[in-house]
């Protein structure tokens, strides 16, 4: 029964704070109502001199109306004590009478000057009085239906803004978060890389929420701990990344307790899937305003559509990982082969990825070119031994064996769907731009962009390192080499990138040292 009877209390003070509000929005409308400033200007050219009051209370107190009446009428202020406790009892009792009638009526104040209270009413509910008085002759029955008719109109316009304005806030953090669902949509479309996806997000939360920060945290699960994964700060003092305990501050709260933790300047929305994988805070509100339940309720709809995001770009990186170590996991099978023929050192790995994104390759393409990389010549696994390993010149029947082996390298990677993109890469890289090599003698813009890359790069791989048939070429050698082929058997385009790559001391320093190992 206690419980019934709490629960009760607290319904009841809900109602009475809604009320009050709604009271309080009313009245400051109407204060500033251009319609009610007309009609007081329109009527007050009929009746004047006139004092116009508001009483935003039903049930005023003796207090209320001396504070409404002294403040606007002039013969309140002339009057000594005595008058004053008059005029305002008499106005309590005309507005007591108005209550019970919520009808107009009329009034003569103490120095013999007439006026009327009016009842603002909505439906059943009473929420205050429009008085007028001071005028010097009594006011006739037509222009007091004029008076009722014009304040009604007003009132009814009034209210119908304020329900209107209502609505909008109701729907409106719904519209922002039906918005938020597609925009996210789009950014999950957009990219699967986590350190793109992230500060997307806490992007797109700012310019939601016209804040001036947001940090993104990811939980780390072991040292119960929140690591920054993302941050955008528009303030002038930044703020430093920092780790965040689980139950410390806001972040780590919302982390702790999976629920949404809001103060003036701060809210910090969960991120749940299963369990709480992590936190989006926002941080000072561009207008300095406080963050709002409305707020709150279009960061938990961004939340959820961030998880979705964050859990796809996961699951794209465990992907890539098993792919990565399939392909490390063939390459090294082939390996035992020829050792040291078909995994390239780490060198010409960050050749070929230099020369990809001084190409503009990005995403899947520079994938997909990391893992032709790697596999470039598995083909040569069908490729006899005594053959590859022959210190003379090749036979025309030895070299159609050795033309077939980019095609049998695609036919052992062609049954993995994450290396779809990886097949044109590997079957044209013996490509010419010239149009003289082989499969298919393509030349130009018909050979892939990613294959003429890996033509140049397997070339110079294969002039650096020793063979059975000839001695390696030094670098600088094999550079020169590369220039005089420009334009017949490489991309012109592909030789200037490679030769900018080449000029990076790290490249060419990483280079030198593993050849130095390796010869």
């Amino acid at each position: 029964m206690t419980c019934v009877k709490n629960s009760t209390i607290i319904n009841s003070q809900m109602k009475e704070n809604r009320d009050s509000t709604y009271q309080n929005e009313l009245f400051d409308r109407l204060r500033r109502s251009v319609g009610l400033k007309k009609e007081e200007e329109c009527i007050g050219c009929i009746i004047k001199p006139t004092t116009w009051w508001l009483v935003e209370k039903p049930n005023p107190k003796y207090s209320d109306l001396e504070t409404v009446i002294q403040g606007n009428c002039q013969c309140y202020k002339r009057s000594d004590t005595g008058n004053r406790k008059k005029c305002i009892d008499t106005i309590l009792c005309i507005i007591k009478k108005a209550s019970e009638t919520r009808v107009l009526t009329r009034f003569e104040c103490a120095d013999g000057l007439h006026g009327f209270v009016y009842p603002l009413v909505q439906g059943d509910r009473l929420y205050g009085y429009l008085g007028v008085c001071y005028a010097k002759k009594d006011v006739s029955e037509q222009l007091l239906d004029v008076f009722t008719a014009f304040t009604d109109t007003i009132v009814r316009e009034v209210q119908k803004e304020l329900e209107l304005s209502k609505l909008y806030e109701t729907i409106r953090p719904r519209a922002i978060a039906l918005s938020t669902v597609h925009t996210v949509h789009r950014l999950i479309g957009s990219t699967l890389d986590l350190n793109e996806l992230l500060p997307r997000i806490a992007r797109l939360s700012l310019q939601i929420m016209r804040a001036n920060r947001c940090s993104i945290k990811l939980v780390d699960a072991k040292r119960r701990t929140l690591l920054p994964k993302a941050t955008v700060d528009l303030r002038e003092k930044k703020s430093r990344l920092k780790k965040v305990r689980v139950g410390k501050w806001a972040p780590g709260k919302a982390v702790k307790f999976g629920r949404p933790i809001r103060g003036e300047n701060y809210l910090a929305t969960p991120l749940i899937d299963e369990d709480v994988i992590g936190v989006i805070t926002l941080y000072d509100k561009v207008d300095n305003k406080p963050f709002t339940a409305f707020d709150q309720e279009i960061m938990a709809t961004m939340a959820e559509q961030a998880v979705i995001a964050i859990k796809n770009a996961e699951l794209y990186k465990d992907q890539q990982r098993l792919t990565m170590g399939s392909i490390k996991a063939l390459a090294k099978v082939l390996d035992t082969r020829a050792p040291g023929t078909y995994v390239p050192q780490a060198s010409f790995l960050k050749i070929t990825l230099g020369m990809g994104q001084e190409l503009h390759l990005e995403g899947e393409d520079l994938k997909s070119l990391e893992y032709a990389a790697i596999l470039h010549d598995a083909g040569e696994i069908v490729v006899p031994d005594k053959v590859l390993s022959k210190p003379t010149k090749l036979t025309g029947k030895e070299y159609e064996i050795v033309k077939e082996h980019p095609i049998v390298g695609v036919e052992i990677i062609k049954h993995m769907k994450a290396l779809k993109t990886v097949v044109p890469i590997i079957l044209y890289h013996h490509e010419h731009y010239d149009g003289s090599g082989y499969p298919k003698g393509l030349r130009k813009d018909q050979i892939p962009l990613g294959a003429r890359i890996m033509a140049l790069v397997s070339a110079f791989e294969a002039m650096i390192t020793k063979r059975p048939y000839r001695k390696a070429k030094t670098i600088d050698e094999a550079i020169g080499e590369i220039r005089r082929n420009s334009g017949t058997q490489f991309d012109p385009k592909v030789v200037d990138v490679f030769l900018k790559v080449m000029n990076r001391k790290d490249i060419r320093s990483m280079l030198e040292k593993e050849l130095y190992r390796t010869h």
